[in-house]
C-alpha cells in the first residue's frame, strides 16, 4: 500500500505532506517537468502539446486574404465608365479556380469574429485615372486591396499559369520546348521545331517568352505592395492557390513577423513531376516561408513532404495535433490536411425560399419520364474525365442490357472561358459531343447532354431528382459539388460514385471509390447503386449529411486560423524567432544539410568575436569543401561555389588574425587532406584532424607531422565491410568507403532517397545485432551509415584541444561549425565545456573574462 505519494500523467511522483496533497507543490513540479522534458526529436513536451491550448478569434485579430482574383463581381457602365461591385456568385462562374473562388467569398462572413481585408485582381483593367476611386470604394464597402493590373499583364500572367503551372500541378509532364524558353533571360531564345514557314520567332516575341518568369515574379510582388501598406505586427496572411507562390517569400522579407499560411485549392504533384519545373527549388523556398501550408487531401500533403526531402534535403516528421513538421532554416513550417465544406445553413435556406427550385424539379421528373436518372456534372475540360464516364455508359448497356429504356444519363458539361473570353478546350467538348451523338445513334434517347452552366436553381432540382452521381475526374484538388448533391438529395438519398483522383474522395462516407480508367468497375459501381436497397440509402445519407453539416467552410476557416495562432503563441511562448531572415529566397541560401532548428545567429558570433583575446575555432572542413570537390552535391548550383583558392585564402585569414586558434576537422584520411591543402600557405599555423581525430597535427608543428591515438582493435572491419557489401549489391549507387583506418562508411546518396533511407535503417539494424560485441559506435546520417572505433569521435579530439588549451589559460571564444550528425559530439563538448567554465582567469592579472560558445 502506497499512501504517502501519487503518480501524475508524466510518470513522475509528487510527496504527500501528512497525507494531504500539495496542489500548489504538483503544480509546479509539474510545470518544471514539462520544461525539462525532451523527446528524441529535442522538442520540448511543452511545443508538443501546443494542441491543448485553447485560442479565441478576436476582433483585434486581423487577417489578409491574397488570391489571385477578388470575389468580386465588377461590372462597368458601359456610358459613364463607372463601376459597381457586388460579392461573386461562388462557383456558379464558368472559371476553372470557381470552387475555391465560392470558399473566398464566403470568408468574409467570418467578420463577425476577426477583421477580413481581401487582396486580389479585380479581374478587368481601370484606367489610372480611375484607381483611387475605386480603391477607396473597394475599401470603404467590401474591405478590399486591390491589384491594378493592365490587360497585357494579366494576359501574360494568366497564360504562364495556364500554360506552365497548372499542367504541372495538375500532373501533366510537359513535352513541348516552351518550357525551357519561357525560363530564359536571353533574347536569343531557341527556336521551337514546330517553327513556321516563314522563319523563326521575331526578336520581341522571344523577349516576351523569356520573360515570362520574371514577369510571374514581379506580378507575385504587386500582391505585396497593398498589403505592405496596412500590414501591423503579427497579422495573419492567408495565400491562395497556385497563382502566387512566391508571395510567402516577398512577404517573409518585407513583413517578418507576418503570420503566413498558405493554401492549396488545387493538387500538388509528386516529386517526379514537379522536379520537371526549371524553378521548382525557388516554389519550394517560398513556400516554406509560410508558416502553415494547408493541403485539401493528405495525398497532395504527402507529394510536398516528399519534394522537400528529394529536391532540398530536409526531413520532416509528425507532431501532436494531426500536423506534420518541416524544418527549413531554424523556421518551422506546418503541414495540415483537412478537406474545405460549404455553408449548409445558406444552402439550406436557398433550397426553401428559391420559387424555382420546385418549378424545376417538376420539369425534370417530366423530362426523365420515371426513368432512373445517373448524372455527371463537371467542367468541360479533359481533367474531368467526362469521356471516361461515356465509355462507362456504354459498358453499362453492355453488361446489363436490362437499364435500357429504365436509365438516364445525364450529362452537364460547363463551358471553360478564358481571360479573352474565348471558350477554353474546344476540341474536347467536340469530342464529347462525338460521343454522346453515337451512343444516342445506337441507344436513343440514353443520354442528356447539356453544355451549359445552370442557374441555382435549375441545378438543385437536378440533384434532387438523381439516383446516382457520378465523377470520373483525372485530377481534382477541391470540388464541392459532392457537399451540395448530398445537401440537395434528401428525399431520393441518391449516392455517388467518385473518382479515387478526386480531393474528396476519401472524406464523405459512403462514397464508392473507383478509377475512372477501368470503364468495366464503373459501370459496376454504377449498376450496384441503382439496385441498392433503401435502408442501406438512409444509412449513409445520414451520415453524409452529418459530415457536411458539421464541416462548413466556417468551421473550416476557424480551425485553420485557430493552429495558425496557437502555433505562433506557442512559438513566441518559448522564445523562438519568428522572423524569416534566415530562410528568405534570395537572401540566405540553405547549406547541403538541413540547419539545427537552433541556428546560428551571426550578430551574435560577431559580438562576441570582437570582445575576445583568445579564441578557439574548430571547422568541419567538410561543409566548406563538399561543394568544390562535389559540385553535384551542391543544392543551389554555381553561384554559391567557390574555389579552393578562395577558401584557402578565407581559412589564411582566420588563422593569422591575432588570439586565433584555427582547428580544421574532416573526415577524409591525412593523405586526402594533404591532397586539398598541400600548396596553402601557413598551413603548419592550422590544426588539423583526420578520420574524426583519429590523426591529428598541431598548430605549428609541420604538415607531415601526425598524432595518433592509441592502436586500435579493428577485428570487426570484416564483419562490417561483408554486411555493407551484401546492401551494395541489392541497392544500386551504393557504394562502400573502407579505406580509413578507424571507420567503414555504406554510402547512399546516389540512390533513390526514399529506397536508400529505407536500407539504410535496415543496415544499421542488422549492424548493432551483429557488432553488438564490439567496441564500435554505428551512426546513421543523411545519407551514410558509419562504423567507427568507439572513441574515436570529433568531440573526443575537441575535448582532448580544450583542455590543452586551458593548461596555457584557457579561450574566451569558442565556435563549432558543422553540418551533420556526425559532428553532433564536438558541439556537446563545446556546450558543456561553455556550462563548466563560464568565465577564465586571464593571465598575469586578476581579471575575469566571460566564455562566448557559438
Amino acid at each position: 500500500r502506497i499512501s504517502n505519494r501519487m503518480f501524475t500523467p508524466e510518470g513522475v511522483f509528487v510527496l504527500l505532506e501528512d497525507g494531504r496533497f500539495n496542489v500548489e507543490r504538483a503544480k509546479l513540479f509539474d510545470r518544471q517537468h514539462k520544461q525539462l522534458a525532451v523527446d528524441r526529436e529535442g522538442r520540448t513536451s511543452k511545443y508538443n502539446s501546443y494542441s491543448d491550448t485553447e485560442v479565441k478569434l478576436t476582433p483585434n485579430e486581423t487577417v489578409y486574404i491574397v488570391s489571385y482574383l477578388l470575389p468580386l463581381k465588377t461590372t462597368r457602365n458601359a456610358s459613364t465608365g463607372e463601376f459597381t461591385f457586388s460579392w461573386h456568385p461562388g462557383y456558379t462562374s464558368n472559371t476553372s479556380s470557381r470552387h475555391a473562388m465560392y470558399v473566398l467569398e464566403k470568408l468574409h462572413n467570418l467578420n463577425a469574429k476577426v477583421q477580413i481585408w481581401y487582396v486580389g485582381w479585380l479581374g478587368v483593367e481601370v484606367a489610372l485615372e480611375q484607381q483611387d476611386e475605386v480603391s477607396e470604394t473597394l475599401k470603404r464597402d467590401f474591405q478590399c486591396l486591390p491589384v491594378f493590373m493592365n490587360t497585357t499583364q494579366a494576359r501574360d500572367f494568366q497564360d504562364f499559369t495556364d500554360s506552365i503551372l497548372r499542367p504541372i500541378f495538375h500532373f501533366v509532364a510537359p513535352t513541348e520546348p516552351e518550357m525551357c524558353t519561357t525560363y530564359t533571360t536571353q533574347h536569343s531564345a531557341p527556336v521551337s521545331d514546330h517553327a513556321t514557314p516563314a522563319g523563326p520567332r521575331s526578336p520581341r516575341k522571344q523577349d516576351a517568352a523569356g520573360n515570362k518568369w520574371l514577369m510571374y515574379n514581379k506580378v507575385n510582388l504587386m500582391y505585396v505592395d497593398p498589403l505592405v501598406e496596412r500590414f501591423n505586427d503579427g497579422d495573419v496572411v492567408l495565400v491562395f492557390d497556385m497563382e502566387l507562390t512566391m508571395v510567402p517569400s516577398i512577404v517573409g522579407s518585407r513583413c517578418r513577423s507576418a503570420n503566413v499560411g498558405y493554401v492549396f485549392s488545387t493538387p500538388f504533384p509528386s516529386s517526379d513531376i514537379f522536379r520537371m519545373l526549371p524553378s521548382r527549388k525557388e516554389i519550394m523556398r517560398s513556400l516554406l516561408n509560410s508558416d502553415m501550408i494547408h493541403f485539401q487531401c493528405f495525398t497532395y500533403a504527402r507529394h510536398f513532404l516528399t519534394c522537400c526531402s528529394r529536391l532540398l534535403g530536409l526531413e520532416y516528421h509528425s507532431i501532436r495535433g494531426g500536423l506534420a513538421q518541416v524544418n527549413f532554416n531554424g523556421h518551422r513550417v506546418q503541414i495540415r490536411a483537412s478537406h474545405v465544406g460549404m455553408d449548409t445553413v445558406k444552402l439550406l435556406e436557398n433550397l426553401s425560399s428559391d420559387p424555382g427550385v420546385k418549378e424545376h424539379t417538376t420539369l425534370w421528373r417530366d423530362r426523365v419520364a420515371g426513368r432512373r436518372v445517373v448524372l455527371g456534372y463537371d467542367e468541360c475540360e479533359p481533367k474531368s474525365g467526362i469521356t471516361l464516364l461515356l465509355t462507362a455508359c456504354q459498358s453499362l448497356t453492355t453488361l446489363f442490357p436490362s437499364i435500357l429504356g429504365n436509365v438516364v444519363f445525364v450529362i452537364v458539361a460547363i463551358p471553360l472561358v478564358g481571360s479573352d473570353g474565348r471558350q477554353l478546350h474546344a476540341a474536347y467538348a467536340a469530342r464529347v459531343e462525338q460521343m454522346v451523338s453515337d451512343i444516342n445513334t445506337k441507344h436513343p434517347g440514353l443520354v442528356m447532354y447539356y453544355q451549359r452552366r445552370m442557374p441555382f436553381a435549375e441545378r438543385t432540382a437536378l440533384f434532387a431528382s438523381v439516383d446516382v452521381l457520378v465523377n470520373s475526374c483525372i485530377r481534382h484538388g477541391l470540388n464541392l459539388m459532392p457537399f451540395e448533391f448530398v445537401m440537395c438529395s434528401s428525399q431520393r438519398k441518391a449516392g455517388f460514385v467518385v473518382s479515387e483522383f478526386l480531393g474528396c474522395s476519401r472524406v464523405l462516407p459512403g462514397a464508392v471509390r473507383t478509377n475512372p480508367w477501368r470503364d468495366e468497375d464503373m459501370a459496376k459501381a454504377i449498376h450496384r447503386l441503382l439496385l441498392l436497397e433503401d435502408h442501406h440509402k438512409e444509412y449513409w445519407h445520414s451520415l453524409q449529411v452529418a459530415f457536411c453539416t458539421n464541416n462548413t467552410v466556417y468551421s473550416w476557416a476557424e480551425n485553420l486560423l485557430k493552429d495558425m495562432i496557437r502555433m505562433r503563441s506557442t512559438m513566441l511562448e518559448m522564445g523562438e524567432d519568428v522572423s524569416r531572415a534566415g530562410c528568405r529566397v534570395g537572401i540566405a541560401k540553405m547549406t547541403h544539410k538541413e540547419m539545427s532548428k537552433n541556428y546560428l545567429k551571426v550578430e551574435q558570433v560577431y559580438k562576441a568575436y570582437s570582445v575576445a583575446e583568445a579564441r578557439l575555432i574548430v571547422v568541419d572542413i567538410d561543409l566548406l569543401l563538399r561543394p568544390v570537390l562535389h559540385p553535384e552535391k551542391a543544392l543551389e548550383g554555381s553561384k554559391i561555389l567557390v574555389s579552393r583558392n578562395e577558401i584557402m585564402k578565407c581559412l589564411q585569414h582566420v588563422a593569422g588574425h591575432p588570439g586565433n586558434v584555427l582547428w580544421l576537422l574532416s573526415s577524409a584520411t591525412p593523405h586526402e587532406l594533404k591532397s586539398w591543402f598541400g600548396d596553402m600557405q601557413g598551413l603548419d599555423q592550422i590544426g588539423l584532424a583526420a578520420e574524426d581525430g583519429y590523426c591529428y597535427k598541431w598548430p605549428g608543428s609541420p604538415v607531415g607531422r601526425w598524432d595518433i591515438k592509441s592502436e586500435i582493435d579493428n577485428g570487426w572491419k570484416d564483419v562490417a565491410l561483408g554486411l555493407m557489401r551484401q546492401y551494395t549489391e541489392r541497392t544500386n549507387g551504393s557504394y562502400v568507403d573502407d579505406e580509413k583506418t578507424t571507420s567503414v562508411t555504406w554510402h547512399w546518396e546516389r540512390c533513390n532517397p526514399d529506397f536508400g533511407t529505407l536500407q539504410g535503417k535496415e543496415l544499421q539494424n542488422h549492424l548493432k545485432e551483429m557488432l553488438s560485441h564490439f567496441p564500435v559506435r554505428i551512426i546513421k546520417g543523411k545519407t551514410y551509415v558509419r562504423v567507427r572505433c568507439e572513441g574515436v569521435t570529433k568531440g573526443a579530439l575537441v575535448e582532448h584541444v580544450i583542455k590543452h588549451y586551458n593548461t596555457r589559460g584557457g579561450v574566451d571564444f569558442v565556435l563549432g561549425l558543422g553540418d551533420d550528425v556526425a559532428d553532433s559530439d564536438m558541439f556537446e563538448v563545446i556546450a558543456a565545456y561553455h556550462r563548466d567554465a563560464q568565465y577564465r582567469v586571464v593571465s598575469n592579472s586578476e581579471t575575469m573574462r566571460e566564455v562566448k560558445v557559438c
